[in-house]
């Protein structure tokens, strides 16, 4: 009765959850950074004022923000992965491998 849903169990470890917070935001930050400089260019459509402000900031501090986006991925997943046993509930493996550790 008191079985948890596999859904909620994926989402109790908050380093998985900031993980994906931290991904989406690197994707849609590069997918901004791709077409910024189209914002720039005189074509056709007039870009307007605050897309033509955006791609601006972009351009000029979009590289500093994708590395710290991707440090930002790189941190949460080697925590995500860490301590997914700490979060996943499975108290049975982790006494294990720490009395397998201690030699008893």
């Amino acid at each position: 009765m008191t079985r948890r849903s596999r859904g909620l169990k994926a989402f109790s470890n908050p380093f998985y959850v900031a993980l994906l917070v931290f991904s989406t935001v690197f994707v849609i930050a590069t997918l901004g950074y791709l077409v910024s400089p189209f914002a720039l260019v005189e074509g056709r459509m007039a870009a307007g004022g605050r897309s033509r402000e955006l791609a601006i900031w972009l351009d000029q501090k979009g590289p500093i923000l994708l590395g710290v986006l991707f440090g930002m991925m790189l941190i949460t997943s080697l925590l995500a992965m860490a301590m997914d046993d700490w979060f996943s509930g499975d108290r049975e493996s982790t006494e294990f491998r720490d009395s397998r550790r201690a030699g008893r």
